[in-house]
């Protein structure tokens, strides 16, 4: 099986699993001062959201090829990947948070979980948002995200007057127990 990508910006990272036992492969995202980032949003409304600018070497240097972002604490930005895919149908990428994005830097998935229908032939977008209180920054060429294609069933979706009963019926959350 073949998941093709098309690069639209050159600074974009084909997707890659990290080892030969990953489950999904890791997305990269693209920082540059160039790109519009359209879907910033912040709690507090007219709040700073994020803030452009170079990255540094490992002696200190700016490096004018590597820029980064800084997330400011309870705001969301949305990324560019640089990325359409082609998806065959009867599939979808999911898109989910990496642990080390999300554990370490307490950067989360903005929609919780990503969804890439197979028509979808835009560009893949990743939204992060930072629930720490502390000022986040990520560089360009960061991997932030992974996904998987997983097969899909669409079900025929029909109104009816009943529904069949179960044991548990209509008891809610935590009714099953710890």
């Amino acid at each position: 099986m073949t998941l093709k990508f098309k690069r639209i910006d050159s600074k974009a990272q084909l997707p890659k699993y990290a080892t030969s036992g990953s489950a999904c492969f890791d997305l990269s995202i693209i920082v540059d001062n160039g790109k519009n980032y359209p879907r910033s949003l912040s709690a507090v409304e007219g709040a700073l959201t994020h803030t452009v600018s170079y990255g540094y070497d490992k002696d200190g240097a700016v490096n004018t090829d590597k820029y980064m972002i800084t997330i400011e604490p309870h705001c969301s930005v949305a990324f560019h990947t640089g990325l359409k895919c082609e998806i065959e149908p009867g599939k979808s990428m999911k898109i989910y948070d990496r642990s080390s994005t999300g554990i370490k830097s307490a950067l989360l998935l903005s929609n919780g979980v990503g969804v890439i229908d197979s028509d979808y032939r835009g560009e893949i977008m990743i939204a992060l948002t930072n629930l720490s209180n502390v000022p986040r920054v990520i560089y360009s060429g960061d991997r932030v995200a992974q996904a998987e294609i997983v097969p899909i069933i669409q079900e025929d979706i029909i109104e009816v007057d009943e529904l069949s009963d179960t044991e548990r019926g209509e008891s809610g959350i935590g009714s099953s127990g710890r």
